[in-house]
């Protein structure tokens, strides 16, 4: 299969042509394929799993055994929805051992979902705020990283459905932002993403299947899946609240993204775009320096 070429750097583009872009696949390479035994739902209903097994599947991961699974019900039940000075104090006791590792002075907000935790790496000084979701299921062995001082606002989603997320240090994750990797996402740092951007790779096989050999229930689940590489945010980019990055997008160091941008092109340092789709508008000015 092979996804229709791209420029590599973005400027004027047609609509129409993202749409394409995120969803057409033709004939690709098999290293461009995602593997469908990854995916929780192949690793939860392959074989024959009980149905705590596969909630176990779930929440701590294939590798983990029950004892891992009830420590983890223990933690979370006990002091998952404390709330006040009590709460912080019971998390930041108890919750750093949920993890692969984990840096100091954290701050755990209430009613945080940590899924996978033996995925998931955290620097120091990290702030999750209430109703956040970090889910490392499918993060292989690079993990989640999420590095120090950055912050995660309220009700952010951090998923590795298939790939490995990183997260730079001294980053600002706004509220209701969702990083889902289906690839791989590497964020630099230094980054401020606005509120209720997302982050998203994967494309979607649109040909459909033979009428003649699958039926209409199993095609929707027949649909290969592949991506064109990471999506990649360099160090010190600005990007305003509700815009998306699609499937191999690579945003060069210092961009700044205006709202509501789709970004599916990528750009080069210093770049400002906005619009949907995005396209560059201009490069940054330096400081004091006279523009036309």
């Amino acid at each position: 299969m092979v996804v229709r070429g791209t420029d590599r750097f973005a400027g004027q583009s047609d609509p129409h042509d993202m749409l394409t872009e995120k969803a057409t696949v033709a004939e690709t390479a098999d290293e461009d394929r995602l593997d469908e035994d990854k995916f929780i739902r192949d690793q939860m209903f392959g074989g024959d799993k009980s149905n705590l097994r596969r909630y176990a599947d779930l929440v701590v991961g294939t590798e983990a055994s029950y004892l891992d699974l009830l420590k983890y019900e223990m933690i979370t039940c006990l002091f998952g929805r404390l709330s006040g000075a009590l709460g912080y104090a019971a998390r930041k006791v108890f919750y750093p051992g949920l993890f692969q590792s984990c840096g100091r002075g954290i701050v755990f907000g209430r009613d945080i979902v940590i899924r996978n935790a033996g995925n998931i790496r955290l620097g120091d000084q990290v702030v999750i705020d209430d109703n956040v979701v970090i889910d490392g299921r499918g993060a292989g062995d690079k993990g989640v990283s999420i590095g120090s001082r950055t912050i995660l606002g309220r009700g952010v989603m951090i998923q590795a459905k298939i790939g490995p997320i990183s997260i730079g240090d001294d980053c600002d994750i706004g509220s209701s932002s969702i990083v889902h990797s289906q690839g791989a996402v590497e964020i630099g740092d230094q980054v401020v993403l606005g509120g209720g951007s997302k982050i998203s790779g994967g494309i979607f096989q649109i040909e459909r299947s033979d009428p003649s050999t699958a039926s209409s229930e199993q095609e929707a689940r027949a649909q290969k899946r592949y991506t064109k590489g990471p999506v990649r945010i360099g160090s010190r980019c600005l990007i305003g609240m509700g815009s998306m990055f699609l499937d191999g997008v690579d945003i060069g160091e210092g961009c700044i993204i205006g709202a509501g941008t789709i970004m599916h092109r990528s750009l080069e340092p210093f770049s400002v775009a906005a619009g949907v789709p995005g396209r560059k508008l201009r490069d940054r000015p330096i400081a004091g320096s006279t523009s036309s």
